[in-house]
């Protein structure tokens, strides 16, 4: 969002945290907020009626009068970079604004990808390089960062070797993890765990959990028929030259 936030001056973005004030403050120091407008909402009685969501399922868009354009727009987990395309479409259509410094040719490209693109793919692809032989940040509980290591361990090992077998053995670990991390969430009642609410960051990091494993399942029920069309081949091309 401070990417678009410098590529749309006449835009105002916001982030509006649902916890504490201490976590609002992190976000910002997290993600470098400069010009995105940081806030947070003190209490229940401040909370928002009829529209709004968790920002991972998507963003909300108000317009100057303060209309509703988007209760909530598409989700990234779901569809990946054109969710961001989409924002930035709906900004331009509805409000008639334009980013700062975008080519003319690059319709098709998140906009905030076209500032410098080149050499901030070379940089980001740096950084996941390094990342990748980095140690998954310890949340300061042991069992977790336990279920983190044997996470990481089976998805290097899934990136290493793109196979069904490795993916299977991925989503063993995954699976495990988020059960265990909810059930901790619930005993503890992180992220208003235990109360029925649209706005609890509970119901949307297990929205989060779902869509992960949706992703996966998905993939290997595709790994799996392709094995079986190519057995299937394998067996028809031996029974015809023999």
């Amino acid at each position: 969002m401070e990417k678009w936030a410098n590529l749309y001056p006449n835009v105002r973005f916001l982030t509006v945290c649902v916890d504490s004030l201490g976590v609002a403050k992190s976000f910002a120091s997290m993600f470098g907020f400069n010009k995105v407008v940081n806030c947070h909402i003190p209490s229940r009685r401040y909370f928002p009626v009829g529209y709004g969501q968790l920002g991972c399922s998507g963003f909300v868009v108000v317009d100057e009068r303060g209309c509703f354009v988007s209760r909530k727009t598409m989700a990234y987990l779901q569809y990946g970079e054109a969710a961001f395309t989409y924002v930035e479409n709906l900004l331009e259509r509805v409000f008639d604004v334009r980013p700062m410094y975008r080519s003319s040719t690059a319709d098709a490209v998140p906009a905030f990808m076209m500032v410098g693109r080149e050499e901030q793919e070379k940089k980001e692809e740096k950084e996941e390089e390094l990342d990748m032989g980095a140690p998954v940040p310890s949340v300061g509980i042991s069992s977790m960062d336990a279920e983190h290591e044997k996470c990481e361990k089976a998805l290097s090992l899934l990136l290493a070797m793109p196979n069904s077998k490795n993916l299977e053995n991925a989503l063993i670990e995954l699976v495990e993890h988020f059960q265990h991390e909810e059930q901790l969430m619930k005993t503890h009642g992180f992220g208003r765990s235990n109360q029925e609410d649209d706005f609890s960051p509970f119901a949307s990091h297990v929205k989060d959990h779902e869509r992960i494993l949706d992703m996966g399942y998905r993939e290997l029920g595709r790994c799996t028929q392709n094995a079986q069309k190519q057995m299937v081949c394998s067996k028809n091309a031996s029974g015809s030259s023999s």
